[in-house]
C-alpha cells in the first residue's frame, strides 16, 4: 500500500512540476556529467533515449549474466583502457580518504521477473539496460567521519529500542566508521558537489541502473552472492537483530554479528570490489521513483525533477527480501531517515 501511495503522489507531483529542460541545462554549465548512459545517447549532451521497446518486450542479453571471474576480467579491462588502477582515492583533508572502485562498461537486465517476489510488483517489467561509459563508484557507504570532513556538526545519533516497558536511546550509529545516516538527499547532492572539487571531477549520487548493475556484478540472482551466505556478505535483519528489537519479524537462520549499522567494509564484497551493496543501510540515488521498465526520457534523471527519490540495497533492520538488488523503494527527497545513507559516483576520465 505504501509503495502504490508513493507512485500515486509521485504521479501528481511530476504532472505538476515537470522540468524537462533541466537536466541538459545542467550538463551544458558543467554541472552535471552523465556518467552511465543507456542505449544510443545524443552526442551533443550525453542524455540517454529510452529502451527500445523491443528491448523490453525481450529483455534477454546474450553479454549477461556473468560470473565473478569474468566481471573482474571486464574491470581489469576498462581499467587498462583508461592506463588506471581498479581502485582510486579521494584525499578529503585531515588525514580522511575515500576509496573508488571502478565500474566497467556494460549491459544487464534491470529489474526482477515477477515471480522473484510477488510481493513488490513495481520491479517490473524487466528491460534490457546499457552502461557505455566506465563510472567510479563508492567502494563503501560514505561514513559518519567522511561526511563530517564536509558538515562537522552532523550526528548520526543512536538507533531508539523499544520494549516492553521502556524506550529510549540504544546502541550508537555515529562511530567514525559507521555509514552516515539522517542525512537527506539534498544533503548528499549538497555533499557531492562539495566532493566534486576534492575530487577534481564532479561527483553524484549515482542513477537507480547504474546503482543496480554495479550492485549486481553480473549475477541475475536476487542477490550477488549465494543467497545461503548473505550473512557473510550483508547486514540484515537476521538473529543479531533480535539484541535491541526482539519481538521483530527476522531471518532467524543466519547471524552477521550486528545488531544495528556496521562499520563499513566488514562485510565480503562483491565481485568488483563493492562493500555493503546489500544490507546496512539503504543508500539515496539521483533518480526520481517512477513505475518500470525503466527508461531515461521520463525525467527521472532530472535532478530538479519534483517527486519521490529512490533508495536501495535494504539496510539493517531490512528482511533479505527488502535487500535483494533489483529491490525499489522511496522516500520524498527532504526526508531525513535513520537507515537511509549514501555512497558517490564520479565519472572515469
Amino acid at each position: 500500500m505504501r509503495k502504490r501511495s508513493q507512485a500515486l503522489c509521485g504521479v501528481a507531483w511530476r504532472r505538476k512540476h515537470r522540468q524537462a529542460d533541466a537536466l541538459q541545462v545542467l550538463l551544458a554549465l558543467g554541472l552535471l556529467w552523465p556518467l552511465g548512459r543507456l542505449n544510443v545517447a545524443s552526442a551533443q549532451t550525453g542524455i540517454a533515449t529510452p529502451a527500445p521497446k523491443s528491448e523490453i518486450r525481450n529483455p534477454n542479453s546474450p553479454h549477461w549474466p556473468f560470473d565473478a571471474a569474468e566481471a573482474q576480467r571486464r574491470q581489469k579491462e576498462a581499467a587498462t583502457a583508461l592506463g588506471g588502477q581498479t581502485e582510486r582515492q579521494i584525499d578529503l583533508g585531515g588525514g580522511v580518504t575515500m576509496a573508488l572502485v571502478l565500474i566497467p562498461p556494460g549491459e544487464f537486465v534491470m529489474g526482477a521477473p515477477k515471480d522473484e517476489s510477488p510481493l513488490d510488483p513495481d520491479e517490473s517489467p524487466q528491460a534490457r539496460v546499457r552502461i557505455e561509459r566506465p563510472f567510479w563508484l563508492g567502494k563503501c557507504e560514505v561514513t559518519n567521519q567522511q561526511y563530517r570532513r564536509f558538515k562537522p556538526a552532523h550526528n548520526s545519533r543512536t538507533i531508539d529500542t523499544y520494549w516492553k516497558d521502556r524506550t529510549g536511546p540504544g546502541p550508537s550509529a555515529n562511530d567514525d566508521l559507521q555509514p552516515v545516516i539522517r542525512i537527506s538527499w539534498h544533503e548528499a547532492m549538497q555533499f557531492c558537489q562539495w566532493l566534486s572539487g576534492k575530487a577534481g571531477a564532479p561527483c553524484r549520487l549515482p542513477t537507480e541502473s547504474e546503482w543496480e548493475y554495479a550492485c549486481r556484478a553480473g549475477a541475475a540472482t536476487p542477490f550477488s552472492c549465494p543467497a545461503d551466505q548473505l550473512s557473510k556478505h550483508a547486514n540484515i535483519a537476521d538473529k543479531s537483530l533480535a539484541s535491541i528489537k526482539p519481538w521483530a519479524v527476522l531471518d532467524d537462520k543466519q547471524s552477521d554479528g550486528a545488531s544495528v549499522s556496521a562499520q563499513v567494509g566488514k562485510y565480503q564484497p562483491n565481485a568488483w570490489g563493492l562493500h555493503d551493496m546489500h544490507g546496512n543501510v539503504f543508500e539515496w540515488c539521483l533518480s526520481v521513483y517512477k513505475p518500470y521498465p525503466y527508461r531515461t526520457d521520463d525525467d527521472r534523471e532530472n535532478p530538479s525533477a519534483a517527486g519521490p527519490r529512490v533508495i536501495r540495497g535494504g539496510s539493517w533492520d531490512d528482511l533479505p527480501r527488502r535487500c535483494r538488488s533489483a529491490f525499489r523503494l522511496s522516500y520524498p527527497p527532504d526526508y531525513r531517515v535513520y537507515n537511509v545513507g549514501f555512497r558517490v559516483a564520479c565519472p572515469a576520465p
